[in-house]
């Protein structure tokens, strides 16, 4: 029974002393030992060992970090995601900016191939008429693809 009371009492005095800075122990008129994070007046109380985990005073600020609140942690939580969101943001920009480049560069190299082969290709001309190109029309296109390709590809072929 005895050791019940203590386990109880064991349990009841962690959490008060976990917020504590500093604990003291002293004993009454009969004898007991009593333990308390406020000294009582009129009786001589010895600081104990016990560790609340409260910064000791004797520390100084450059010997231990400041301890951050909670605001502090979130908020410096948030800035870590708006940051990964902005440089997922950029790179998913940065790729799909590569893809474009990528698709208008194998269109070029098509038209340009096509423009090569011989085969007769039809235009449609300033007045909204189709034109067959001729050898001219061929090589002026041919050149317009090859600015496209080395702007695009950046390489002419």
């Amino acid at each position: 029974m005895q050791r019940s009371k203590v386990a109880l009492l064991s349990a009841l005095f962690i959490p008060v002393t976990a917020f504590a800075g500093q604990v003291y122990e002293w004993k009454d008129a009969s004898g007991k030992t009593h333990y308390s994070d406020r000294p009582p007046a009129g009786v001589e109380a010895k600081p104990t060992r016990i560790n609340t985990g409260a910064p000791r005073s004797s520390a100084t600020p450059s010997d231990t970090p400041a301890p951050q609140t909670w605001a502090e942690k979130l908020k410096q939580m948030n800035e870590q995601q708006a940051e990964r969101q902005q440089a997922e943001a950029t790179a998913k920009k940065k790729t799909e900016e590569e893809k474009r480049r990528q698709e208008a560069c194998d269109e070029a190299r098509r038209q340009k191939a096509l423009l090569e082969s011989g085969q007769r290709v039809r235009r449609v001309n300033a007045d909204g008429e189709r034109e067959v190109l001729d050898d001219a029309g061929r090589a002026e296109e041919i050149a317009r693809i090859e600015s496209t390709i080395t702007n695009a590809c950046g390489n002419p072929e």
